[in-house]
Formats: structure tokens, sequence, C-alpha cells
């Protein structure tokens, strides 16, 4: 089964990819090694049975979108394939894949943003309280394989999420690539880039200000339009220490853009800079 989206850290607050739907090439290598397995020293073929990985460990992200300070945070990321059908599960967004054995894949997504509440930063801290938001939607993406070497793989995707619970009453989203190649037998490396998207609603929750948050803050007030978001360079590589276990590192940088780098929030206490990054055990099975 292939990935739509890029592991995501699940902090308790948010998830680190923020609306990018870049897929790490690298997945498919890891969910298709668990494919036969060696049983008293015959091969047994699971593809049409149930089978995938698990990546789990740990990382850092920025607070909240647009923070200088950085938290601690899990590094989860599993993938199920089972009888034609795929679950993919990031922190708290989980997706269905309904064609994981196929060059055009698709299907529904929901997901959890923790919104945001209790920052390290004592100023943005007193601005209102952002509830966690319930989101659904779906991604759709596209692999061509054996484009440069016969073993990489090269993917375009998308996502869009809305929002159902009435927080910021928007839809968030992000269109990428992502290329992965086998550097040796074991080694997988893989670069992605994606451009985040967001609506009035979802940009205006997260990077406004409004009169009783400049008022409690002493931040200026400031109203967030829609638009481009900001900009992400991923880099993946993984490691087979054995036939089911290895090592998996992810680093990410994102630039916000447009009026999210144009927010008080960003400019006067945060920085459009954002870093993230981990390191995991993965399982494959």
């Amino acid at each position: 089964m292939r990935t739509i989206t890029e592991i995501a850290f699940f902090t308790g607050l948010k998830l680190v990819a923020v609306g990018s739907a870049v897929a790490p090439a690298w997945a498919a290598d890891l969910a298709g090694s668990a494919d036969k397995v060696e049983l008293d020293g015959a091969e047994e073929n699971q593809s049409e049975g149930f089978h995938g990985f698990v990546v789990l460990g740990g990382g850092a992200e920025p607070d909240y979108e647009g923070a200088t300070e950085y938290a601690a945070m899990p590094f989860f990321f599993a993938e199920l394939t089972a009888y034609g059908v795929g679950l993919e599960i990031k922190g708290p967004e989980a997706s269905l894949n309904l064609r994981p054995d196929a060059a055009f894949q698709f299907g529904p997504s929901i997901g959890y943003d923790m919104g945001r509440d209790g920052t390290a930063n004592k100023v943005v801290d007193r601005l209102e309280t952002i509830d966690g938001a319930f989101e659904v939607g779906g991604f759709a993406t596209y692999q061509f394989n054996a484009l440069l070497a016969q073993s990489d793989m090269l993917e375009i995707s998308a996502e869009l999420m809305a929002d159902v619970s009435g927080v910021h009453e928007g839809v968030s989203g992000s269109i990428g690539v992502s290329y992965m190649v086998a550097a040796t037998e074991r080694l997988r490396l893989g670069l992605d880039t994606s451009v985040g998207l967001a609506s009035d609603g979802y940009m205006d929750t997260y990077f406004g200000v409004t009169g009783k948050g400049s008022r409690q803050s002493g931040l200026a007030a400031y109203s967030a339009s829609g638009g481009v978001k900001d900009v992400s360079l991923g880099a993946t590589a993984s490691f087979n220490l054995t036939e089911r276990w290895g090592i998996v590192g992810r680093a990410q940088y994102s630039r916000l853009l447009g009026d999210a780098a144009d927010s008080p929030i960003v400019k006067q206490e945060g920085s459009a800079d954002q870093f993230s990054g981990g390191l995991g055990i993965s399982y494959s099975f």
C-alpha cells in the first residue's frame, strides 16, 4: 500500500504535517517488505492477507504553527493492508485507501486537530483558546515507478480536509510531490515537497487576532485571509536492520507564507521558519 501523507507526529496538540499531503515514497518499500516472510525455511506469501508496518519513536516540532518554541512528541505512523483495502494511521488522522495496489489511489480521510491552548509562549497563550476540530475529507495520488532507476518511485498527491465541528469552519489541504530511491539493498532515501493551502476560516482562526485577543495579549488586531499557507521540503531515510525491523529518520522544513507569515502571532512572537524531525523503529508484518 502507498501512503498519501508524510509521516505525522502526534504532539497532543496538533499534527506536525499541518495539512501537508506529501507521501514519503519509502513507505511502499516498508509495506512491501512483509509481503513474503520465511517460516521454517519456506516462504509464505501474505500479499492477499493482513500485512503492513508500524513506525514508533520520538521527535520534535513547533509548539504551534508559527512558534519558535519546540516540543517533544511521539513519532508514529502505521499502515495496514487487508484484502485489497488499506488503512493508514498517522497520529490523529486516518485514511482509507480504496486502491492500495494501483497507480492511481484515492479514499476518504478523518482527522482531529487538537487546537491551541496552554502554549509555551505567554503572549500567544493570552489569545482565545482554539478548541479541537474534527475534520473529514479525502486524498488522491498517482505514482510512477522506475523513472530514473529500477528501484525508484515518483508520486504526485493531493489532500483536502474540512472542519465539521464548527471550530474554524474552513478547509485546508495540500498538493505535493515525493521521490524515493533504493540507495542500497537495505537503505531507502526519499525527498518530498508540498504547498499547503487554507481557506479564510482556517487562516483567521489560527493566525488572526481578534479585538479581544489584542487587548489581552498586546498584539495588534489582525484578520487573515485564505490562500497559500506554506511550502515544505522534507527528507526521509529508512534502513532495514533485518527482514522485519528497521530504523526510520525524518526531517522537514516549512516556510509560512502570505497572511500566515504576516500574522503578528508569527512576526512578533514566532517565526515563519518551521522545523520538525523524528527518529523511530519500524516493524513490518
